[in-house]
């Protein structure tokens, strides 16, 4: 519904008996936090922030390990830091993409009217799938430079 539809036809200009359907729905677009969704967007909210907090930590430790991998890389070892930076930039990137995408479809949700609880939900899973993603790159990684630094050693 927009608001050049508004049900019950145009506003009446004088008091009078309104169309029940448009009293209920200029009540509800007072608001983008009406009583009878507050627990939708109560739990849109924690799980948004949630994600956040969660990608925030992911790229904090991500940095960490980064710098702690790279520390002691060389060519000479047959070490190079691009699947650290690499597994490192999809866990955080893909976090904070869908972080933002998720944002932006819950908040479409609310301009709607409509449940936002179960896109925030979603989205949380995609960042955890996404994070979990990125540290299996950066394991690849790091086991193969020491699988590599093992095999130098033993030759």
């Amino acid at each position: 519904m927009t608001w050049s539809n508004v049900p019950g036809g145009p506003p009446q200009s004088s008091p009078g008996p309104q169309d029940p359907q448009r009293a209920a729905w200029e009540r509800g677009g007072t608001t983008l936090f009406p009583p009878a969704k507050l627990a939708d967007r109560i739990s849109t909210v924690l799980l948004l922030a949630f994600g956040a907090v969660m990608t925030i930590v992911t790229a904090v430790v991500g940095i960490i390990a980064v710098i702690s991998a790279t520390a002691t890389c060389d060519a000479s070892a047959g070490c190079t830091p691009g699947g650290y930076i690499g597994g490192t930039a999809i866990a955080v990137g893909g976090a904070f993409v869908i972080g933002v995408a998720t944002i932006v479809l819950a908040i479409g949700a609310w301009i709607r009217r409509k449940s936002s609880w179960w896109i925030a939900a979603i989205g949380f899973v995609l960042a955890i799938g996404v994070i979990a993603w990125g540290g299996v790159v950066f394991a690849n990684a790091a086991d193969g430079e020491t699988a590599s630094s093992s095999v130098s050693a033993s030759a």
